[in-house]
Protein backbone atom coordinates (compact mmCIF):
# COMPACT_ATOMS: atom_id res chain seq x y z
CA UNK A 1 0.00 0.00 0.00
CA UNK A 2 1.12 3.91 -0.73
CA UNK A 3 1.14 6.12 2.33
CA UNK A 4 -1.08 9.42 1.73
CA UNK A 5 1.03 12.08 0.11
CA UNK A 6 2.84 14.54 2.24
CA UNK A 7 1.85 18.32 2.48
CA UNK A 8 4.14 20.70 4.04
CA UNK A 9 2.96 23.90 5.42
CA UNK A 10 4.64 25.55 2.59
CA UNK A 11 2.51 23.92 0.08
CA UNK A 12 -0.58 24.94 2.37
CA UNK A 13 0.88 28.72 2.08
CA UNK A 14 0.86 28.38 -1.59
CA UNK A 15 -2.40 26.97 -1.66
CA UNK A 16 -3.90 29.79 0.49
CA UNK A 17 -2.01 32.96 -1.16
CA UNK A 18 -3.70 31.36 -4.48
CA UNK A 19 -7.29 31.33 -2.46
CA UNK A 20 -6.72 34.89 -1.92
CA UNK A 21 -5.61 36.14 -5.10
CA UNK A 22 -8.64 34.53 -6.97
CA UNK A 23 -10.53 36.33 -3.96
CA UNK A 24 -9.05 39.55 -4.96
CA UNK A 25 -9.04 39.20 -8.77
CA UNK A 26 -12.80 39.17 -9.47
CA UNK A 27 -13.92 41.93 -7.05
CA UNK A 28 -11.02 44.26 -8.54
CA UNK A 29 -11.52 43.98 -12.28
CA UNK A 30 -13.03 46.69 -14.53
CA UNK A 31 -16.46 46.85 -14.14
CA UNK A 32 -16.85 46.50 -18.20
CA UNK A 33 -14.70 43.12 -17.84
CA UNK A 34 -17.62 41.50 -15.33
CA UNK A 35 -20.97 40.19 -17.28
CA UNK A 36 -23.60 42.88 -15.33
CA UNK A 37 -27.14 42.83 -16.36
CA UNK A 38 -28.54 45.95 -16.82
CA UNK A 39 -29.22 47.92 -13.60
CA UNK A 40 -33.50 47.46 -12.64
CA UNK A 41 -34.15 50.94 -10.44
CA UNK A 42 -36.43 50.43 -7.82
CA UNK A 43 -39.35 52.35 -7.68
CA UNK A 44 -39.49 55.47 -5.15
CA UNK A 45 -39.40 54.15 -1.55
CA UNK A 46 -38.15 55.72 1.62
CA UNK A 47 -35.20 52.93 1.58
CA UNK A 48 -31.67 54.27 1.42
CA UNK A 49 -29.70 53.05 -1.46
CA UNK A 50 -26.24 53.21 -2.37
CA UNK A 51 -25.76 54.27 -6.20
CA UNK A 52 -22.36 54.11 -7.59
CA UNK A 53 -21.93 56.22 -11.22
CA UNK A 54 -19.59 54.93 -13.89
CA UNK A 55 -16.88 57.59 -12.68
CA UNK A 56 -16.87 55.81 -9.57
CA UNK A 57 -18.45 58.12 -6.95
CA UNK A 58 -21.14 56.84 -4.77
CA UNK A 59 -24.22 58.57 -3.30
CA UNK A 60 -26.21 57.66 -0.52
CA UNK A 61 -30.44 58.45 -0.69
CA UNK A 62 -33.51 57.64 -1.27
CA UNK A 63 -35.13 57.59 -4.97
CA UNK A 64 -37.90 59.78 -5.28
CA UNK A 65 -38.59 59.74 -9.15
CA UNK A 66 -37.75 57.58 -11.69
CA UNK A 67 -38.40 57.63 -15.83
CA UNK A 68 -36.67 56.08 -18.89
CA UNK A 69 -33.78 58.43 -18.94
CA UNK A 70 -33.49 59.94 -15.59
CA UNK A 71 -33.54 59.07 -12.12
CA UNK A 72 -34.12 62.05 -9.22
CA UNK A 73 -32.30 61.03 -5.63
CA UNK A 74 -33.24 63.10 -2.18
CA UNK A 75 -29.78 62.62 -0.60
CA UNK A 76 -29.47 61.58 3.46
CA UNK A 77 -28.82 65.18 3.68
CA UNK A 78 -32.01 65.93 2.37
CA UNK A 79 -30.68 67.54 -1.11
CA UNK A 80 -31.90 66.88 -4.31
CA UNK A 81 -29.91 65.10 -7.48
CA UNK A 82 -31.10 63.75 -11.17
CA UNK A 83 -28.74 61.29 -12.40
CA UNK A 84 -29.27 59.88 -16.16
CA UNK A 85 -30.16 56.07 -15.83
CA UNK A 86 -26.85 55.42 -18.27
CA UNK A 87 -24.32 57.13 -15.50
CA UNK A 88 -25.41 54.29 -13.33
CA UNK A 89 -23.55 51.16 -12.74
CA UNK A 90 -24.77 49.27 -10.08
CA UNK A 91 -27.78 49.90 -7.33
CA UNK A 92 -28.24 48.32 -3.90
CA UNK A 93 -29.78 48.53 -0.61
CA UNK A 94 -27.06 50.60 1.52
CA UNK A 95 -25.92 48.39 4.49
CA UNK A 96 -24.99 51.18 7.00
CA UNK A 97 -27.74 53.50 8.02
CA UNK A 98 -28.39 57.70 8.51
CA UNK A 99 -27.32 59.55 11.81
CA UNK A 100 -28.90 62.77 12.08
CA UNK A 101 -28.88 62.92 8.01
CA UNK A 102 -25.45 62.00 7.39
CA UNK A 103 -24.77 58.51 6.33
CA UNK A 104 -22.72 55.93 8.35
CA UNK A 105 -20.93 53.30 6.73
CA UNK A 106 -21.29 49.71 8.22
CA UNK A 107 -17.88 49.17 9.87
CA UNK A 108 -15.94 46.78 7.02
CA UNK A 109 -13.81 45.25 10.46
CA UNK A 110 -16.98 44.73 12.25
CA UNK A 111 -16.24 40.91 12.79
CA UNK A 112 -12.80 41.23 14.51
CA UNK A 113 -11.65 43.63 17.22
CA UNK A 114 -7.72 44.40 16.16
CA UNK A 115 -6.90 40.40 16.27
CA UNK A 116 -9.24 38.24 18.30
CA UNK A 117 -12.75 37.26 16.11
CA UNK A 118 -16.00 38.87 17.13
CA UNK A 119 -19.13 36.74 17.68
CA UNK A 120 -20.07 37.88 14.34
CA UNK A 121 -19.76 36.25 11.11
CA UNK A 122 -19.60 37.49 7.52
CA UNK A 123 -22.12 36.99 5.32
CA UNK A 124 -22.10 34.45 2.28
CA UNK A 125 -19.47 35.89 -0.12
CA UNK A 126 -18.42 38.39 1.28
CA UNK A 127 -14.47 38.78 2.14
CA UNK A 128 -11.82 40.98 3.06
CA UNK A 129 -7.85 41.05 2.88
CA UNK A 130 -5.77 43.13 5.13
CA UNK A 131 -2.41 43.24 6.80
CA UNK A 132 -1.52 42.88 10.90
CA UNK A 133 1.32 45.39 11.67
CA UNK A 134 1.97 45.23 8.36
CA UNK A 135 4.47 42.01 7.91
CA UNK A 136 1.44 39.62 9.08
CA UNK A 137 -1.49 39.44 5.70
CA UNK A 138 -4.54 37.41 6.27
CA UNK A 139 -7.89 37.18 4.27
CA UNK A 140 -11.05 35.76 5.35
CA UNK A 141 -14.35 34.50 3.32
CA UNK A 142 -17.93 34.08 4.40
CA UNK A 143 -18.58 30.08 3.19
CA UNK A 144 -22.51 30.83 4.51
CA UNK A 145 -23.86 33.60 6.60
CA UNK A 146 -23.02 31.58 9.77
CA UNK A 147 -19.41 30.14 8.84
CA UNK A 148 -16.03 32.07 7.97
CA UNK A 149 -12.86 31.22 6.93
CA UNK A 150 -9.76 32.83 7.58
CA UNK A 151 -5.64 32.79 7.75
CA UNK A 152 -2.52 34.24 6.63
CA UNK A 153 0.70 33.72 7.06
CA UNK A 154 4.32 36.08 7.81
CA UNK A 155 6.04 37.61 5.17
CA UNK A 156 9.34 38.03 7.05
CA UNK A 157 13.12 36.63 5.51
CA UNK A 158 11.41 35.77 2.26
CA UNK A 159 9.55 32.63 4.14
CA UNK A 160 5.67 32.67 4.35
CA UNK A 161 5.28 29.95 7.85
CA UNK A 162 4.02 29.61 9.89
CA UNK A 163 0.78 29.73 7.92
CA UNK A 164 -2.78 30.11 10.17
CA UNK A 165 -6.22 29.14 9.75
CA UNK A 166 -9.01 30.51 11.85
CA UNK A 167 -12.42 28.96 10.84
CA UNK A 168 -15.21 30.16 12.55
CA UNK A 169 -19.36 29.24 12.99
CA UNK A 170 -21.98 31.44 14.49
CA UNK A 171 -24.16 29.77 16.55
CA UNK A 172 -26.44 32.25 18.34
CA UNK A 173 -27.54 35.20 16.01
CA UNK A 174 -29.93 38.20 17.28
CA UNK A 175 -30.35 41.79 16.80
CA UNK A 176 -28.54 42.21 20.19
CA UNK A 177 -26.12 38.92 20.71
CA UNK A 178 -24.17 37.13 18.28
CA UNK A 179 -22.57 34.08 19.40
CA UNK A 180 -19.40 32.00 17.91
CA UNK A 181 -16.98 29.25 18.19
CA UNK A 182 -13.79 28.45 16.66
CA UNK A 183 -10.14 27.99 16.34
CA UNK A 184 -6.71 29.69 15.30
CA UNK A 185 -4.02 27.19 14.21
CA UNK A 186 -0.86 27.55 13.49
CA UNK A 187 0.71 25.21 11.11
CA UNK A 188 4.83 25.24 11.05
CA UNK A 189 7.31 22.32 11.09
CA UNK A 190 4.54 19.42 10.63
CA UNK A 191 2.99 20.45 14.15
CA UNK A 192 -0.04 21.82 15.13
CA UNK A 193 -0.45 24.64 18.00
CA UNK A 194 -3.64 27.37 18.50
CA UNK A 195 -6.15 28.01 20.43
CA UNK A 196 -10.15 26.62 20.13
CA UNK A 197 -12.36 29.58 21.60
CA UNK A 198 -16.16 30.82 22.13
CA UNK A 199 -16.89 34.10 22.00
CA UNK A 200 -19.84 36.59 22.33
CA UNK A 201 -20.50 40.19 21.41
CA UNK A 202 -23.34 41.88 23.07
CA UNK A 203 -24.67 45.15 21.86
CA UNK A 204 -25.17 46.60 18.35
CA UNK A 205 -23.03 47.06 15.60
CA UNK A 206 -21.62 50.61 17.05
CA UNK A 207 -21.48 49.79 20.70
CA UNK A 208 -20.78 46.83 22.11
CA UNK A 209 -18.94 44.16 24.83
CA UNK A 210 -17.34 40.91 23.33
CA UNK A 211 -16.15 38.47 26.13
CA UNK A 212 -14.30 34.81 24.80
CA UNK A 213 -13.05 32.20 26.36
CA UNK A 214 -10.24 29.44 25.19
CA UNK A 215 -7.97 26.38 25.37
CA UNK A 216 -4.46 26.66 24.07
CA UNK A 217 -3.39 23.35 22.58
CA UNK A 218 -0.45 21.56 20.56
CA UNK A 219 -0.75 18.38 18.57
CA UNK A 220 -3.04 16.75 20.49
CA UNK A 221 -2.47 18.14 24.24
CA UNK A 222 -4.87 20.57 25.60
CA UNK A 223 -4.29 23.02 28.66
CA UNK A 224 -5.96 22.35 31.52
CA UNK A 225 -6.48 26.09 31.99
CA UNK A 226 -8.72 28.70 30.10
CA UNK A 227 -7.60 31.74 28.61
CA UNK A 228 -10.01 35.01 28.59
CA UNK A 229 -10.85 38.11 26.15
CA UNK A 230 -12.47 40.53 27.04
CA UNK A 231 -12.91 43.83 24.69
CA UNK A 232 -15.08 46.69 23.81
CA UNK A 233 -15.38 49.03 21.10
CA UNK A 234 -17.79 52.48 20.81
CA UNK A 235 -18.10 54.43 17.85
CA UNK A 236 -18.12 58.15 18.30
CA UNK A 237 -18.69 59.47 14.51
CA UNK A 238 -18.76 58.77 11.28
CA UNK A 239 -15.29 57.55 10.45
CA UNK A 240 -13.77 56.76 14.05
CA UNK A 241 -14.49 53.78 15.81
CA UNK A 242 -12.88 53.17 19.87
CA UNK A 243 -11.66 49.46 20.73
CA UNK A 244 -10.29 47.74 23.18
CA UNK A 245 -9.00 44.20 23.27
CA UNK A 246 -7.38 42.56 26.45
CA UNK A 247 -6.53 38.85 27.42
CA UNK A 248 -5.78 36.93 30.75
CA UNK A 249 -3.94 34.19 29.81
CA UNK A 250 -3.41 30.72 32.26
CA UNK A 251 -1.26 29.98 34.41
CA UNK A 252 -0.39 33.05 35.83
CA UNK A 253 1.09 34.47 32.46
CA UNK A 254 -0.13 37.56 33.07
CA UNK A 255 -2.26 40.31 31.08
CA UNK A 256 -2.09 42.00 28.14
CA UNK A 257 -4.17 45.24 27.51
CA UNK A 258 -4.87 47.32 24.18
CA UNK A 259 -6.41 50.43 23.21
CA UNK A 260 -6.79 52.40 20.29
CA UNK A 261 -9.15 53.11 17.17
CA UNK A 262 -10.37 52.16 14.02
CA UNK A 263 -10.83 54.61 10.93
CA UNK A 264 -13.69 53.25 8.98
CA UNK A 265 -13.85 54.28 5.18
CA UNK A 266 -16.22 52.34 2.43
CA UNK A 267 -13.91 49.62 2.10
CA UNK A 268 -10.80 50.20 4.01
CA UNK A 269 -10.03 50.15 7.93
CA UNK A 270 -7.20 51.07 9.27
CA UNK A 271 -6.82 50.54 12.92
CA UNK A 272 -4.02 52.47 15.10
CA UNK A 273 -3.33 50.82 18.46
CA UNK A 274 -1.18 50.38 21.59
CA UNK A 275 -0.52 47.36 23.25
CA UNK A 276 1.10 46.30 27.04
CA UNK A 277 1.79 43.32 29.26
CA UNK A 278 1.66 42.82 33.08
CA UNK A 279 2.96 39.74 34.51
CA UNK A 280 5.04 38.19 37.95
CA UNK A 281 5.26 41.81 38.40
CA UNK A 282 6.22 43.76 35.32
CA UNK A 283 5.18 45.32 33.20
CA UNK A 284 6.03 46.68 29.30
CA UNK A 285 4.45 49.14 27.39
CA UNK A 286 3.93 50.60 24.39
CA UNK A 287 4.27 48.69 21.72
CA UNK A 288 2.44 50.07 19.07
CA UNK A 289 0.69 48.64 16.32
CA UNK A 290 -1.16 49.33 12.88
CA UNK A 291 -3.58 47.62 11.12
CA UNK A 292 -4.92 47.60 6.92
CA UNK A 293 -8.23 45.99 6.15
CA UNK A 294 -10.06 46.09 2.17
CA UNK A 295 -13.41 44.76 2.59
CA UNK A 296 -14.43 42.67 -1.09
CA UNK A 297 -17.63 41.09 -2.09
CA UNK A 298 -20.08 43.35 -0.39
CA UNK A 299 -23.70 42.87 -0.91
Amino acid sequence: MHSPPHVSPGSLVRIFLLTVAALVAVPLLPADARAQAPWQIPAPSDTVYEVRLGDGSVIYGRIAEVDAERVVLTTVGGGRLEVERSQIREVRPAAGRVVEGEYWNEDPGGTRLFFTATGRSLKEGESYIGTYVVVLPFGALGLTDRITIAGGAPILFGEFEPLYLAPKVQIVRSPTAQVSVGTLAFLFDGETVGIAYGVGTFGSADEALSLGVGFFYAGDEVADEPAFMFGGETRVNRRVKLITENYILPDRVGTILSGGIRVIGDRFATEVAVVGAVGDGDTGCCLPIINFSYALGKR
